[in-house]
């Protein structure tokens, strides 16, 4: 356990002799240590060392690390500051090494008394950053990197030069992050990238804005056009250039690759070393039980995070790209002749250039549809005088990732296909499929559970639907799921259509049967153990194992095994998975079935009982087709809901890569397997458009729901979802359809759109396979093809209601039906009235889905939706303008309003299109260099990552030049002068709250908000004010438990910033105060003055009536203990920014006097939200509102 290991590594760090550490003793909080360091000269240094988080120690723990002595050698700080950047996931006695060996160096330099090797500047990063699998050395016979030998771990010892060669690699550093710059990308410098640094990373940006992606793909890829899309580099051997990387084999360069994005151009340096580390964990060892701690994810917000493909993408980066760069720059060819070389020789070859197939040097057709600075082949610049491969690995990681629906998923090899997807999938081949589908290199179920919650409900419930009435056409094969026998049969047969049952199904089991497969044993309930008679001759279990446990009057529960060490008792896990069985279907079920009871009615008693006992040991490949959906039935049954799933994924976040799999207790594999299959197989995008039940306006912006993409004039009670495109072999096909019936097509209308509904049962396969008529259910009284109504009232009849319905959902569905868009060719139809009967299943494709939620059964044609927010319902612009022979219409008889989203691939056949720049699926990268040039102008750089640019030779020959002209031939657009109508130092201090120190002041407190405050007032000396938007007057802290801030320079196209110059204000005034629990509590955030416009009367901002912030983040739920104030502060402005779900506005208009918000109103506020949203509200709050703690506050005062 954690807890155990950690103690385990305190009494053995206590215990070991460390060079120049004295003493280490237990501080008086949990994960608090006390070590005192006496260097050979001078006074002995007290050192806090606080482990933040005991629970995960150590893969996801991280230090906070302090100086208790005051007046401390200068330095010292600075370099715990380093050592506490880069302890992420550090074992105790590792960490207390790298604080021994980082002061010693800093005090001692050199002493020949000191045993530790002092040479180098190998910081603690460069002990513990390398993992056994990072680490590995191979041959340097292999040259191409193709067949790795083994080796042992690379040891991060001192990189020795001399100052000449110290300086030419230095200065090619320089110029080859240069050459990154001037192409166009952001540079951002986070650690090392010295001549001497054995270790170092960067981080290579661009924003989406500028990769030429459709808005479609950006929402499908879950990502805003304003972030950034990340490249991680890290050199764990130091700095390798173009040449060095030709000399060396590819797999011994110590170069490793993280792509992702962020809403900031450079992640921290912690961010970059955890998106490193969690990978090399996830890879060891990705089925440890995670204990989910209770802050809710803000990492998204602005730290690094992971794609959708961040998985695929890093693994075909990190394993080929140096490979692929040797190969190019040996034999001369491109990107896909250098992938094709690599698939086909997998040893070096003699084989000469002229000797190479034409087909490796076969060109890029699709190069010139790439923006500019992508479609620009670094490797091909005959007037580069040097090559630079982090500027190549931009290029190449980028370029694939704007074409990953190009390339297969797990070879990476070209798709042939015309048709552009909006999300990547797999080729043809086999063992790409299976893969696909088993092994997770398919979409991240977490990524859809945690971005798209109700989109995967849906699926999920078309299964279990689809299971329970033995409608499957296709099963989870191939993947070896280890399932329970199959004993009791709980589906619906009688509900298939098939005709009789095949060959070779299996009856329900005779008692006989049964009993093999059911053992009988005692339970103990509470305390989670089975005892077994003691006839077998050993355990028949192995830990890990899930089993069903079924007693007498209660339902069947799974477990997975703990312990088998103590057999015949076996331990189980502490959490029971008790099946959620639909209640509603009549079951076939046997008289000596199980009686299902809930546990609330027949608590468990404590002591022995009888029970069956069976394992999860058959293979679900063996089953015949009525098992198989028996299993996925029971399965499913045991699935948490989706909103639990995300909730369980978004605690771990803050701590690690978020994996269902580290829940190996409530979830089982062969659940986790099948949920895998429900969302990979599906490769239509469907995405969610409308309010779910339960969602709040928070829920729906959080989510970014497009609401102004619903069908307009709909009843309410139908939930929409909107296939954003079917699976792309079925949009090919119609595609193919339009194109060669564009000579019968009215050009005004080239397609139609009808109703289609079906019993839910059937829309499983429907979104995978298309509509099609192999079968008949309602009869084919107007001909054999797939019927459409025009009327919707039509289709809700053949929609009928469900009573199958998956007790996970939180949709509920009872109906389902779909609005299609159709080849409009009536004449060609089998009949067009008083139905469309379509028999071209090509001609057909879904691109809306309606679902309808228990409760709403007595109101199908109940009230109806009001217009999109962004159309009229009039055959505007925004609106589909329908054929007017053929004109869909709602359950109330009006014609409803397709969003011109609905025709992506209808949209260049009409003549009215109002977009000529997307004719597919995404915008083919026509943005031109101005555009480009105006969005980078916007943008602005770290003075740092500017400066690092600069070598100190360069900066001394060109004296003669201002600082702002040398960082313009950088490519910088980074102005130093103002550009803001705020004046620092002009707020009027008579009226603000000022406090005296509080009593509840801690040491620990003290000194980590000295720290931040000195941090924030560093990083406001080196940013311009417009570009910071933030101020702190550092005359108006009289306390570092009470801040002043002011928020300022709001973009000129806000309503808020309108209203502030209107009524001449140039700052919102905060006050943030700060208890005596942090960094572990939140501090308090209110607005101070003016005072907003409330939410129910318009207003937004995430500013409460009270004034305080409404933010998860500054709440228990949400809190991490190492954000930083600088990122508060950002994340506070962006919130005030926010749009959505309203604006923020001022309550005093114009030049209407402003009034300030008390500190007991905004107190009474942040409770209210806090109860309002279900977030925890921080143990030390109280103290905020304290008698003589609001006596200070104005709640009247004005500015």
């Amino acid at each position: 356990m954690p807890r155990k290991a950690y103690i385990a590594d305190v009494a053995k760090v206590t215990a070991q002799e460390i060079p120049g550490i004295k003493s280490i003793a237990k501080g008086s909080e949990d994960g608090d240590l006390n070590i005192c360091f006496v260097p050979s000269s001078g006074i002995p240094i007290e050192i806090g060392l606080l482990a933040l988080d005991v629970s995960e120690y150590p893969d996801g723990n991280t230090y906070m690390i302090s100086t208790i002595s005051e007046n401390v050698p200068e330095g010292v700080n600075n370099s715990l500051d380093t050592v506490q950047e880069t302890s992420a996931g550090m074992s105790l006695p590792d960490l207390v090494a790298a604080i021994s060996k980082k002061l010693l160096k800093l005090l001692v330099s050199g002493s020949r008394e000191n045993p530790v090797d002092l040479d180098d500047a190998s910081d603690a990063a460069s002990d513990v950053e390398m993992t056994d699998d990072e680490s590995e050395n191979y041959s340097s016979d292999d040259d191409w990197g193709m067949d790795p030998s083994g080796g042992g771990r690379a040891t991060a010892t001192a990189i020795k030069l001399s100052p000449r060669d110290a300086a030419k690699i230095n200065q090619r550093i320089r110029a080859d992050l240069r050459a990154v710059k001037l192409a166009g990308f952001r540079i951002g410098i986070l650690n090392g990238l010295k001549a001497d640094s054995v270790s170092s990373m960067l981080s290579i940006s661009v924003q989406v804005t500028k990769l030429g992606l459709s808005d479609e793909a950006i929402q499908a890829w879950d990502l805003e056009a304003q972030q950034y899309i990340v490249l991680l580099i890290r050199y764990s051997n130091g700095y390798k250039d173009f040449e060095t990387i030709m000399r060396e084999a590819a797999k011994s360069a110590g170069v490793d690759f993280r792509i992702g994005f962020s809403n900031k151009y450079k992640p921290t340096n912690l961010e970059a070393v955890v998106a490193f580390t969690e990978l090399a964990k996830n890879a060891k060892d990705s089925s440890e039980t995670a204990n989910p701690g209770s802050e809710e994810h803000e990492k998204k917000a602005a730290g690094f995070s992971n794609l959708f493909i961040s998985s695929s993408l890093n693994e075909f980066i990190n394993q080929t790209f140096i490979s692929l760069v040797k190969i190019r720059g040996s034999i001369g060819v491109n990107w896909l002749g250098a992938k094709a070389w690599y698939n086909h020789n997998q040893s070096r070859t003699d084989t000469p250039n002229s000797e190479l197939p034409e087909e490796y040097y076969v060109k890029d057709v699709h190069e010139s549809t790439l923006p500019d600075m992508l479609a620009k082949d670094h490797m091909d610049d005959v007037q580069a005088t040097q090559i630079s491969i982090p500027l190549v690995a931009a290029q190449f990681s980028l370029r694939y990732l704007v074409r990953c629906t190009e390339y297969c998923l797990v070879c990476h090899d070209k798709i042939e296909e015309q048709f552009d997807a909006l999300k990547p999938y797999v080729c043809s081949k086999p063992l790409c499929l299976y893969q696909y589908m088993s092994l997770g290199f398919g979409p991240s179920v977490e990524h859809e559970i945690m971005t798209q919650p109700y989109v995967v409900d849906l699926l999920v419930s078309f299964c279990y639907s689809s299971a329970m009435n033995q409608r499957l056409r296709e099963y989870p094969t191939g993947m070896s799921l280890a399932v329970p026998a199959v004993i009791f049969r709980r589906t619906n047969y009688q509900a298939s259509s098939r005709g009789a049952p095949q060959a070779g199904i299996q009856t329900p089991r005779t008692s006989d049967e049964s009993a093999k497969i059911l053992t009988d044993v005692k339970i103990d309930i509470n305390r989670h153990e089975i005892v077994f008679d003691g006839s077998q001759e050993g355990s028949p279990v192995r830990k890990g194992d899930w089993v069903i446990v079924t007693t007498g009057g209660r339902p069947a529960d799974h477990y997975r095994v703990q312990d088998t060490s103590l057999f015949p008792t076996i331990q189980l896990a502490e959490t029971a998975v008790t099946q959620k069985v639909t209640a509603s279907i009549s079951l076939n079920t046997p008289a000596d079935a199980p009686v299902v009871a809930t546990p609330a009615t027949t608590p468990p008693p404590p002591f022995l009982i009888p029970a069956t006992f069976q394992v999860y040991n058959q293979n679900f490949d063996d089953m015949d087709d009525i098992s198989k959906s028996e299993t996925i039935v029971t399965l499913l049954e045991t699935l948490p809901s989706v909103l639990e799933m995300r909730t369980y994924l978004t605690q771990q976040y803050r701590r690690s890569e978020p994996s269902l799999l580290a829940w190996n207790d409530r979830v089982s594999p062969a659940a986790l397997g099948l949920l895998r299959w429900i969302i990979a197989s599906n490769r239509s995008c469907i995405v969610q458009v409308d309010r779910c039940p339960g969602q709040d306006d928070q829920d729906v912006a959080k989510a970014k729901v497009k609401l102004d993409q619903r069908i307009s004039g709909i009843s309410e009670h139908w939930v929409q979802f909107r296939l954003a495109q079917g699976a792309p072999d079925k949009e090919q096909k119609f595609l193919n359809a339009l194109k060669a019936q564009q000579a019968n097509l009215d050009p005004k209308h080239p397609t139609l759109f009808a109703w289609h509904g079906s019993p839910l049962q059937n829309w499983h396969s429907i979104i995978r396979n298309g509509l099609d008529f192999k079968e008949t259910i309602h009869g084919r009284a107007f001909g054999h093809g797939v019927y459409h109504a025009i009327d919707q009232n039509t289709s809700v009849g053949y929609a009928q209601l469900s009573t199958t319905t998956w007790q996970g959902s939180v949709l509920n569905i009872n109906s389902a039906m779909s609005l299609n868009e159709i080849v409009n060719c009536p004449s060609e139809f089998i009949s067009s009235t008083p139905y469309l009967v379509v028999q071209h299943i090509d001609w057909i494709q879904c691109r809306y889905l309606l679902v309808q939620v228990q409760g709403a059964r007595d109101s199908l044609y109940g009230a109806t939706q009001s217009p999109n927010p962004s159309s009229t319902g009039d055959g505007s612009a925004l609106e589909v303008e329908q054929d007017p022979k053929f004109t869909a219409r709602s359950t109330t008889n009006k014609a409803i309003g397709v969003p011109q989203c609905a025709i992506l691939t209808s949209r260049s056949f009409r003549v009215d299109k109002t977009d000529d720049t997307r004719q597919n699926k995404r915008r083919k990268h026509s943005i031109t260099v101005d555009k480009l040039s105006s969005v980078a102008a916007s943008d602005s750089d770290d003075m740092e990552d500017l400066i690092f640019l600069l070598s100190d030779e360069e900066s001394n020959n060109d004296r003669g030049k201002g600082r702002e002209e040398e960082l313009v031939i950088l490519g910088s657009t980074l102005k130093l002068s103002p550009k803001t109508d705020f004046v620092p130092g002009s707020l009027d201090q008579s009226n603000l709250p000022m406090l005296e120190p509080p009593a509840y002041a801690t040491m620990m407190a003290t000194k980590a908000l000295n720290r931040s405050l000195k941090e924030v007032l560093e990083v406001q000396k080196k940013v311009p004010l417009h570009e910071l938007g933030w101020y702190i007057d550092a005359n108006l802290i009289n306390n570092v438990y009470q801040w002043i801030v002011e928020l300022h320079s709001f973009e000129s196209n806000l309503p808020i910033a309108q209203d502030m110059k209107d009524a001449g204000i140039t700052s919102v005034v905060l006050e943030i105060r700060f208890g005596k629990d942090y960094p572990h509590s939140p501090p308090f955030v209110r607005v101070i003055r003016p005072r907003f416009l409330p939410f129910m009367n318009g207003g937004g901002g995430h500013v409460t009536a009270g004034g305080a912030m409404c933010m998860e983040l500054l709440t228990n739920s949400g809190w991490s203990a190492v954000s930083s104030i600088e990122s508060v502060l950002l994340q506070v402005r962006m919130a005030i920014s926010n749009l959505e779900p309203k604006p923020a506005r001022l309550q005093s208009q114009g030049k209407q006097r402003q009034f300030d918000y008390g500190i007991s109103e905004a107190i009474d506020a942040y409770r209210r939200a806090c109860a309002t949203h279900g977030w925890q509200v921080p143990p030390d709050f109280g103290d905020f509102g304290a008698p003589g703690a609001n006596n200070f506050a104005s709640g009247s005062g004005g500015s």
